[in-house]
């Protein structure tokens, strides 16, 4: 949410991968408090979810060199660094990538793929 406030961008939609965490009774009243649109999306689906490619930079980045965290601030502030030092590149082959993902799940008729 405050991402989405300091963009200022009015119409914008909340897209999630429908995990039971996202869809949970507590989420779902904060999302409507908040006036949250939800874009309807298949469920557990990682190819049409580029953020867990994303994670997935962000942990190898945290966890590099055999990372050992021995506080919660400590390994705060490492998903932090890898997060905000993600280079724009990666990011961007990502979203090229979205035309192929989404054609291939096409193709599979809506089965999860192998990227």
């Amino acid at each position: 949410m405050p991402f989405a406030e300091n963009i200022r961008v009015r119409n914008w939609e909340y897209q999630h991968d429908n995990a039971p965490i996202h869809t949970s009774n507590a989420t779902k009243n904060y999302l409507n408090l908040k006036n949250v649109t939800v874009l309807e999306w298949p469920p557990m689906n990682p190819v049409l979810n580029p953020i867990e490619n994303v994670w997935g930079f962000v942990s190898r980045k945290v966890y590099e060199n055999g990372g050992q965290f021995y506080s919660v601030n400590a390994l705060k502030t490492a998903i932090e660094s890898a997060w905000y030092n993600l280079e724009p590149e990666i990011l961007q082959t990502l979203i090229i990538s979205m035309e192929k993902r989404v054609y291939d799940v096409i193709l599979k008729s809506g089965k999860t793929l192998n990227y």
